[in-house]
């Protein structure tokens, strides 16, 4: 996949961000960032490094309960794949149970 190189500014300092994902991406990436820098550094008794430190702490809190959540999706998956199944089994079952039967009540009337 070709690299994108894209310029961005955050907090008004100039910065090149080579990467996969579309430009556009980027750009609502340093977007969001700049939101989150200007909320935290509001009150103006928090530093540039401090800001992104703040950020980066809430970025990672994110991350950390989205990976959580998206883990405790995937073993519900997991259980409703083991309940199709379960079904999908029963019903071969049931299936295999109904011709029998339908043999056996054939076999009967021709007596």
């Amino acid at each position: 996949m070709d690299k994108n190189k894209v310029e961005v500014n955050i907090r008004k300092q100039p910065y090149t961000i080579i990467s996969d994902e579309a430009p556009e991406v980027i750009i609502a990436l340093a977007n969001d960032l700049n939101t989150t820098l200007d909320e935290i550094m509001s009150s103006g008794r928090v530093s540039l490094t401090q800001g992104l430190i703040l950020a980066a702490f809430g970025y990672a809190d994110t991350a950390k309960e989205q990976t959580a959540l998206a883990q405790k999706l995937k073993a519900e998956i997991g259980e409703y794949l083991a309940d199709a199944e379960s079904a999908m089994t029963e019903r071969d079952r049931l299936k295999r149970e109904n011709e029998r039967l339908k043999e056996k009540i054939k076999n009967l009337k021709g007596q």
